[in-house]
C-alpha cells in the first residue's frame, strides 16, 4: 500500500459512522436503480417541507430531520416499490418515505448511526 494511501485509510478510521457514510457514497456514485436512476441522490426542500412521524417514538426527531432536509441532505434509495430512503444526519440515520415533488416526508424509523438495526420493524402509531 502506498503511503499516500495508507495516510488516507489511517485518517477515515477517525472519521465518525456519518462521515464514512458519506465517503462511501460518493465512492460508489455508478449504483443505479432499474430504471437507470441513481441510488445515491442529493436532496433539499424548501421551507414549506411537510415532515410527519408514523411512529409516535419517532416524533422527537421531526424537527431535526425538517431542518436536516432543508440544509441539503445526501439520501440511498433503499426501495423502489414503496419509495423508501435511508438520509444520513450527523447523529441519526433515517428511513423515510418522501415524495421531493410534493414536498413531503413522512419519518418511519431513525437511528444513532453507530447502532444500525439489523431489522426496521414499523409499529402502528397508538
Amino acid at each position: 500500500m502506498s503511503s499516500s494511501v495508507s495516510d488516507v485509510v489511517e485518517a477515515a478510521l477517525h472519521l465518525t459512522p456519518a462521515e464514512r457514510r458519506e465517503i462511501l457514497a460518493r465512492l460508489w456514485p455508478e449504483q443505479v436503480l432499474g430504471d437507470g436512476g441513481a441510488v445515491w441522490k442529493g436532496v433539499r426542500f424548501g421551507e414549506a417541507v411537510r415532515v410527519t412521524a408514523y411512529d409516535s417514538r419517532q416524533e422527537p426527531f421531526v424537527e431535526e430531520l425538517r431542518q436536516f432536509l432543508t440544509g441539503g441532505a445526501l439520501a440511498r434509495f433503499e426501495d423502489e416499490a414503496d419509495g423508501t430512503w435511508e438520509t444520513y444526519g450527523a447523529r441519526r440515520t433515517y428511513y423515510v418515505t418522501m415524495t421531493p415533488k410534493r414536498e413531503f416526508v413522512a419519518l418511519l424509523s431513525s437511528w444513532p448511526p453507530d447502532r444500525p438495526p439489523r431489522e426496521i420493524g414499523l409499529a402502528e402509531n397508538r
